[in-house]
């Protein structure tokens, strides 16, 4: 991996505007998804095929995630897009792409893959009615992000899945984008064949040497992250760990979807939950409240929990927008997290982590019904 500087000394959000347009004018990429700033003031996921829009309005660190990066991209590439796509993607996205990409939902030939260190995200909403900048409030948090001793803007708070994340740097991407330890510069990683590109396009030098603080300060926030993480599952488990807990905690769910629809990781194009299995006729439903005394509408809906979870645990990577598309603000993602968690080190994996694990769920072993139930040969 090489490391090196942006040819643009501005701010690190003028920096990337120009890196990215820079992309499109000389002809590195056809087009650039990327949040950006829309009319009204704010902030949602935009393809730019004009790069003077896009240094209008782009804003990698944009202070809100309202759309999975990873969900738009395996709408744009789950076939090929026909021109070369730069997907500016958070920590969290780009661990959905690679799951996406695994599970082939993402077809990765034509995508140019670039990852930024991530402060974290606030509520869309909260933030919309707060009438905060987000410009304004992105370079705050990218001024905070130098020492890692980031605070949410005034009055609001971070989404959940945030202040557990544990991986909050770039770690997956043809090219970097870091600003945790760099002092407020943006440093750029990329690998030898990108690099060249770059360098060719006059819109990066490398050679330079890794920040110094940056692994340090990424330690120290990390630590911080896991910490509260195990706070709020342990406060999870005692409200929800049992039967009647976890009743009570998703007692309110109406079987939107919502959380599904939000999910990168639920793919399946045909989804047992839009069927006809679960449209009843009305006597089914009279008749299991005549059996059991009493049947809570809508129906089946910690049979939907379980039914996702089932299908999700071992590739979920906590981007908690499950959580925000609930209307009825259900403890989604904290399950699912705490689930995965277990899952995934059950199975010795970590979604998102490389492009050469296979997907536990799409990875079938002969032996491995008889080692997991211990059951002998006859």
């Amino acid at each position: 991996m090489n490391i090196g500087r942006l040819t643009s000394t501005s701010d690190p959000v003028t920096a990337s505007r120009e890196f990215l347009a820079g992309l499109i004018e000389k002809s590195v990429v056809k087009e650039v998804l990327v949040p950006a700033v829309q009319p009204g003031g704010s902030v949602a996921l935009a393809l730019f095929a004009d790069s003077e829009e896009l240094r209008a309005s782009a804003l990698p660190w944009a202070p809100v995630m309202g759309f999975q990066g990873a969900r738009a991209l395996s709408r744009i590439a789950f076939t090929d897009p026909g021109v070369r796509v730069a997907a500016v993607l958070r920590p969290c996205e780009a661990r959905a792409a690679v799951e996406l990409v695994k599970l082939g939902q993402i077809k990765p030939e034509n995508i140019l893959f670039i990852t930024v260190d991530c402060p974290g995200t606030c509520e869309l909403k909260g933030f919309a009615e707060s009438k905060l900048d987000p410009v304004k409030t992105a370079a705050k948090l990218i001024g905070q992000m130098a020492s890692g001793a980031i605070v949410p803007p005034a009055e609001l708070h971070f989404r959940s899945s945030c202040n557990i994340c544990e991986n909050p740097s770039a770690k997956f991407g043809d090219i970097r984008l870091n600003l945790f330890g760099c002092d407020g510069a943006l440093e750029i990683e990329a690998e030898d064949k990108v690099a060249a590109e770059l360098e060719k396009a006059g819109l990066a030098v490398f050679g330079s040497e890794p920040s110094p603080e940056r692994e340090k300060v990424i330690a120290e926030l990390r630590a911080l992250r896991e910490k509260a993480r195990d706070e709020l599952f342990k406060t999870f488990e005692s409200e929800a760990g049992s039967l009647e807990g976890f009743k009570k905690a998703f007692s309110t769910c109406i079987r939107c979807l919502n959380c599904m629809e939000n999910c990168p990781i639920c793919y399946c194009k045909v989804c047992i939950f839009k069927s006809s299995l679960f449209e009843h006729e009305g006597s089914r439903y009279a008749g299991w409240a005549a059996r059991k005394g009493v049947q809570k509408m809508p129906s089946e809906t910690m049979l939907f929990h379980m039914t996702r979870l089932s299908h999700m645990a071992s590739s979920c990577i906590g981007c908690g927008l499950c959580d925000t598309a609930c209307p009825m603000g259900l403890p989604v993602s904290t399950l699912f997290r705490k689930t995965a968690a277990s899952v995934q080190s059950m199975l010795g994996y970590e979604a998102g982590k490389s492009l050469d694990e296979p997907v536990p769920v799409s990875t079938f072993r002969e032996d491995e019904l008889r080692t997991e139930s211990g059951a002998k040969d006859h």
